[in-house]
């Protein structure tokens, strides 16, 4: 089993032409940190979708939410950059050097499922196997709090998910703030709740 994950910045064709392109050059930057981190390849088709295969499947979760995160806070634009997400995990029959030739089950479902994600957020998407109601409630919940950071919160949140979920203490001295303005700051986006999804998800795939 695999996991791909296919996305689509949402109003990209109303973007100012140095805006596409910088956001172009932060997911090929996205490509780049995701194969040095997750041996996983991604590439840009369409013009404003992408396309990532992971060939670790609980890799992929994370690693969704680091890029989501990397464009809302991005300074590419005034308004968060806003990317609508498909994660799919299943078989494959051709794993290529690059998901656009790569073929199977997997591929399929994630590109599917992008056409019935609502805009900006993420779907998940399992063998077409009918997902837990606590783990399609969750998902909700994670659209909702990822949609409404502000671009300093996005940022919080991405280094708290870099930095492996450390301790408040250390996220205190990372950030050049006290460990009680940090813990409040972690409660108001509801950083541990995120980390508490990111568990129970690999959880789940890996009890399937």
């Amino acid at each position: 089993m695999i996991s791909v994950l296919t996305g689509d910045i949402v109003y990209s064709t109303g973007m100012q032409q140095d805006t596409y392109q910088g956001v172009v050059a932060l997911l090929k930057k996205q490509f780049s940190q995701v194969q040095q981190k997750y041996n996983a390849v991604g590439d840009i088709y369409r013009g404003d979708e992408f396309q990532i295969q992971y060939p670790t499947p609980e890799h992929a979760i994370t690693s969704a939410i680091l890029i989501k995160l990397a464009l809302h806070q991005s300074d590419l634009s005034t308004k968060p950059i806003r990317c609508t997400m498909s994660l799919a995990f299943g078989e494959y029959k051709v794993y290529a050097a690059k998901p656009n030739t790569s073929t199977g089950p997997v591929f399929i479902d994630s590109g599917r499922g992008l056409d019935n994600t609502p805009r900006g957020d993420l779907s998940i998407h399992v063998n077409e196997k009918i997902l837990p109601f606590e783990l399609i409630l969750l998902t909700r919940f994670l659209n909702h709090q990822l949609n409404k950071l502000t671009k300093a919160q996005a940022n919080l949140l991405s280094l708290y998910i870099e930095q492996d979920f450390a301790d408040h203490s250390e996220m205190a001295a990372l950030t050049g703030t006290t460990r009680q303005n940090i813990s409040n700051r972690l409660s108001n986006i509801g950083a541990t709740l995120v980390r508490d999804y990111i568990d129970t998800y690999n959880a789940y795939l890996n009890n399937l």
